[in-house]
């Protein structure tokens, strides 16, 4: 087990301190620049509709794109047909005229290809503007009622982000509490553990009489029951000896 001695008197109280503020700062940092629980679903219901007729506004762009191409396609082949027809008088042989009525109807093939894409891409691109249409029709009340609960969200903001500024400045004032050595070990263990430096030691229950056994609350390794004793009574910051994490009491352990 690492202990770290401090010269403050119960440096685990701002230890502490620092977590819980440092708990709330994201919480209200995730509620400034993230969507607020009493409209989550709504904002799910909203994001979801928009996403379908974002899709289908694409397919409609899509559809018509591939019958413009198609139609394209097949006006030129169209020109190519007209040249070739024009040329059947200045023929000189059979052989010269077999080779061109050959082209003519692999150009005719091409045309009826091509104008059967186009008629697709059309039928495929009002089907999505119907069913866009369906669509949006439905969701002008949902996303008027959107509108308006983000209104109101905007309008707590100011308040939110006054809350964060506050406690960044409760933050800072704690870091100045804690002995550099010791802030130095909280960040790092706060770093590696994804923002959760603590631990609390929980008590194992146990049959009859006998000594109180203790385990972290995190990983469940065995905690010292002096471990338990310098953090009751001295507010000592000890590490759990395996998941590295910082010790401390509830009330009722404590």
């Amino acid at each position: 087990m690492a202990l770290v001695g401090v010269t403050m008197e119960r440096p685990l109280d701002s230890v502490l301190d620092l977590q819980k503020a440092l708990n709330e700062l994201q919480r209200a940092d995730e509620r400034l620049h993230g969507i607020p629980e009493w409209m989550q679903e709504l904002h799910e219901q909203h994001t979801a509709r928009k996403e379908e007729i974002d899709a289908l506004e694409a397919s409609v762009e899509e559809a018509a794109s591939e019958r413009r191409l198609a139609e394209g396609e097949a006006q030129a082949a169209q020109e190519k047909l007209k040249t070739y027809q024009e040329q059947i008088s200045s023929v000189r042989n059979q052989r010269e005229y077999g080779a061109l009525l050959q082209e003519m109807d692999t150009i005719k093939d091409t045309i009826k290809t091509l104008e059967e894409q186009a008629l697709t891409a059309l039928e495929r691109q009002e089907e999505s503007q119907t069913s866009l249409g369906e669509l949006k029709e439905g969701f002008q009340e949902l996303d008027e009622r959107y509108k308006a609960e983000l209104e109101k969200w905007e309008a707590e903001k100011p308040e939110v982000a006054e809350q964060v500024e506050e406690l960044k400045g409760r933050i800072a004032v704690l870091r100045e509490r804690i002995p550099p050595s010791s802030l130095s070990l909280f960040e790092r263990v706060l770093e590696r553990h994804g923002g959760q430096a603590l631990a609390e030691v929980r008590t194992i229950e146990r049959a009859g009489r006998g000594q109180q056994i203790y385990s972290c609350g995190t990983c469940n390794y065995r905690v010292r029951p002096q471990a338990v004793v310098e953090i009751s009574n001295s507010g000592s910051i000890v590490f759990c000896d395996s998941c590295k994490r910082i010790l401390y009491l509830d009330e009722a352990t404590g």
